[in-house]
């Protein structure tokens, strides 16, 4: 029998009802871990689960807007109690609304923010006593490429992604001593619905460019980031803390960045 990196952990992941939020709890979980999923699309997320509990995992799903402080508290709290504690917590959960930086609205860009920066430490806030009576655990936070690069019409996006990986090392050199480990993985250009999504909107040659933005030549595909997030929950990454795991297929390396829509 092969060992289960992550047996006898719990998990809570945000965001979890597909793309890589989905990818992530299936990887957990395949490595032994009970699993929480949290999103707003609660039909989504409890299919999901099912799907899990028929492989023979502990899994649960709970409704939880993360622009929303209230549900954040209820589905975290809810969370350790069906599981029986906290070990490992995954802010995944985001939103994509790219636009020329002279025609944001303020009601978008706090959007943003709230959603994919302000929810992060909501979330955090929330599971810390739960990671605190388990005497340690570790907290992984989806960043982005965009956080390292400047990619056209995406500002508020990026300043919500930098605004993580600040957080991350702050929150790193913090809870150091606790035992608690706070890491992040910026993606490059994964294959996702949420960026589905946007090719459809903006036609094939956005996922052409996407394509051409990668030294590897390639989009990523959602277990090759779940594959980093597992070494950062598990013992491989026991001394990992307030670090960056760029899986970006090279993107940030390139001399080269191409210009226009992204």
């Amino acid at each position: 029998m092969s060992h289960q990196q992550l047996n006898g952990l719990c998990a809570l992941v945000t965001g979890a009802a597909d793309g890589l939020g989905l990818e992530i709890v299936r990887a957990f979980a395949a490595e032994g871990a009970a699993v929480a999923l949290l999103d707003i699309n609660l039909a989504g997320a409890e299919s999901a689960a099912a799907e899990l509990r028929e492989k023979g995992a502990r899994a649960v799903a709970l409704p939880c807007d993360v622009a929303q402080t209230a549900q954040v508290d209820q589905a975290v709290g809810s969370a350790a109690r069906e599981l029986g504690g906290l070990d490992i917590v995954v802010n995944n959960a985001a939103i994509a609304l790219p636009g020329d930086p002279a025609a944001i609205t303020d009601a978008d860009w706090q959007r943003v923010i709230d959603t994919n920066l302000t929810s992060v430490f909501r979330v955090i806030r929330a599971a810390l006593p739960h990671l605190r009576a388990r005497g340690g655990g570790s907290i992984i936070n989806l960043a982005s490429t965009q956080a390292h690069r400047s990619w056209d019409d995406w500002t508020a996006y990026a300043a919500a992604k930098g605004g993580v990986l600040a957080m991350t090392r702050q929150l790193a050199g913090q809870l150091g001593p606790e035992n608690i480990r706070v890491n992040s993985i910026s993606p490059g250009a994964i294959n996702t619905p949420m960026n589905d999504r946007l090719v459809a909107r903006e036609g094939p040659a956005l996922l052409e460019k996407w394509r051409g933005m990668h030294a590897l030549g390639r989009m990523g595909e959602p277990p090759e980031v779940a594959a980093a997030a597992v070494l950062l929950a598990g013992p491989g990454g026991a001394f990992i803390s307030g670090t960056d795991i760029l899986v970006d297929g090279g993107l940030c390396v390139l001399p080269h960045f191409p210009r226009g829509k992204s």
